[in-house]
């Protein structure tokens, strides 16, 4: 019993880490704004679950941006963009 106990206890720990180590932090609206507005260029595609974020990104550099990534920009759907900052 003391093993299973134990178990048992071990998951739940292991649960309550990997949860709280969820990096996709919700940020207030004015922030957003500032992270969309370093991006200068959106190309016409959109990200998919077939063109990646990762994709995105080696398009943009392949362009000669510093760095790219799927974003929404404004009244819009998901888009890759790239920047130079």
């Amino acid at each position: 019993m003391a093993i299973t106990k134990t178990w048992v206890t071990f998951c739940l720990a292991i649960i309550l880490v990997y949860s709280l180590s969820n990096h996709n932090v919700l940020t207030s609206g004015a922030e957003m704004e500032k992270v969309q507005h370093k991006y200068t260029f959106c190309a016409k595609s959109l990200c998919t679950d077939s063109y990646s974020p990762r994709m995105c990104f080696v398009d943009c550099v392949s362009k000669g941006f510093l760095t790219g990534d799927c974003i929404t920009p404004p009244n819009s759907p998901l888009r890759c963009c790239c920047a130079n900052e």
